[in-house]
């Protein structure tokens, strides 16, 4: 990965994940988790039979995930997004892209483990350069896995990091011209780091290419940055709302349209209003121009069109972590407390984010008066009183998460078979698991 933090294509805040024996981390390990994670999503898609896209060298850059999905069955499910989001691109901007331009450049910023280069029909036609530009470990990893493949195109792979001032000098370098048509794409990249870097980068991007250079960038809305939880959104650190994204590309450089994820979904799950896809053309005409993010800094409520979103996606993020925990306690009750009280505590600011963004604050207390409260500062005289403690906190983050995805307002939630089933678990830390699956099929 090119940052210094975490993206897509790559995992970089330290943080480490074991898999198969070995512990994959962002520059101490042979390939960062998540590029190797995004490679085995285009490696499932390709398979099916109603394929968006088919990758045939994915699943051998993917290596073996099983180890890991063994461990964490429900993290297949955050594919969609990642699957759609390179059908739009091969098919809405790389199509087009290749189609009107003979000789060109295609700059790819956080290259992961993409292999374009390599299976994208079009670059076998006219005079198209591919830059890939990461981290060395990933260009290393990448060419030996694909050293008997031959790109369609030429291929220059450029070794750098796009937080340091220097990633431009060394694309230069490496051949390329701001003479040639440039299609710029940030994939997967913008929203895990910072602000300041990415308008950075996309004003240095601007300045050297021709004025017919065009560029691509999915973004986040404010509200995902809230979801700290799954391989990707629990690194997510800033949004942009839909209104926003016009002024803050034509700062950076750019004229661009935007559209929702989902208004491309080919009948994919993508969220709801959560992603938001940007294309445009280079315009310097406003360049550093000052403008105002119309909520002015990260709101603490979340806008309704994306709470159903935010709150899906905690969901999914926090269940397999749910399910460790319960695990490790039923082994090591010691263990397994420490686990769940840095949960709990890691997941209060997102808590309240939901609950706060409720129409009626009052309803919260229906679903559950735990959630008013702050779970950490419970004091447990014995094992039961923990026990009853973990059950009844986790039975009312799921409920409410149920009534937010599936709309069910708390006033109205006792009257659920949910809730009925709720009432007959209280202190039974082991039923927490089969309740958990319920809630999953309910929403």
């Amino acid at each position: 990965m090119v940052l210094s933090n975490m993206s897509d294509k790559g995992c970089g805040d330290g943080r480490s994940v074991r898999m198969a024996g070995h512990e994959i981390n962002d520059k101490r390990s042979a390939v960062p988790f998540t590029a190797r994670l995004i490679a085995y999503y285009r490696a499932m898609e390709s398979k099916r039979e109603d394929a968006l896209i088919v990758d045939p060298f994915a699943e051998q850059l993917a290596g073996d995930m099983d180890p890991y999905f063994r461990e964490h069955r429900h993290t297949r499910g955050t594919s969609d997004y990642a699957v759609v989001r390179t059908y739009y691109i091969d098919n809405y901007v790389l199509t087009q892209w290749s189609e009107m331009h003979e000789n060109s450049q295609v700059v790819l910023l956080g290259a992961g483990l993409d292999a374009r280069a390599y299976r994208f029909e079009p670059f076998k036609k006219d005079e198209h350069t591919v830059f890939e530009i990461d981290y060395a470990l990933i260009n290393s990893y990448k060419e030996s896995i694909l050293k008997d493949s031959k790109p369609l195109c030429n291929l220059v792979r450029v070794s750098a990091d796009l937080s340091e001032p220097t990633w431009l000098a060394k694309l230069e370098t490496a051949g390329f011209s701001s003479y040639v048509p440039t299609l710029w794409l940030l994939e997967g990249i913008v929203y895990y780091i910072d602000r300041e870097i990415v308008i950075s980068v996309l004003q240095a991007a601007a300045r050297n290419c021709p004025d017919e250079s065009q560029v691509f960038v999915d973004v986040c809305v404010p509200g995902l940055t809230a979801a700290q939880f799954g391989p990707f959104m629990m690194y997510f650190k800033w949004g942009l709302d839909k209104e926003d994204v016009t002024p803050f590309f034509a700062h950076s450089g750019w004229n661009v349209t935007c559209a929702y994820a989902d208004d491309f979904d080919q009948g994919r799950d993508v969220g709801q209003r959560g992603l938001i896809f940007v294309t445009g053309k280079k315009d310097l005409s406003k360049l550093g121009d000052s403008f105002v993010f119309s909520t002015g800094t990260e709101p603490l409520k979340i806008p309704k069109t994306e709470l159903q979103s935010v709150s899906k996606d905690f969901m999914m993020g926090i269940t397999p972590e749910i399910r460790g925990i319960i695990k490790t306690y039923n082994r090591n009750p010691d263990e397994g407390l420490t686990l769940y009280l840095d949960f709990i505590r890691r997941i209060r600011p997102i808590v309240k984010r939901i609950t706060t963004s409720l129409d009626d604050i009052l309803s919260v207390g229906h679903i559950s008066s735990r959630l008013l409260r702050d779970p950490s500062t419970a004091v447990f005289q014995s094992r039961e009183e923990e026990k009853a403690h973990i059950v009844g906190y986790f039975t009312s983050i799921l409920l409410l998460a149920y009534c937010v995805i599936t709309g069910v307002d708390g006033w109205q939630l006792e009257r659920t078979p949910l809730y009925q089933q709720s009432m007959k678990i209280r202190g039974d830390i082991n039923s927490l698991l089969s309740f958990l699956q319920d809630v999953i099929h309910a929403i």
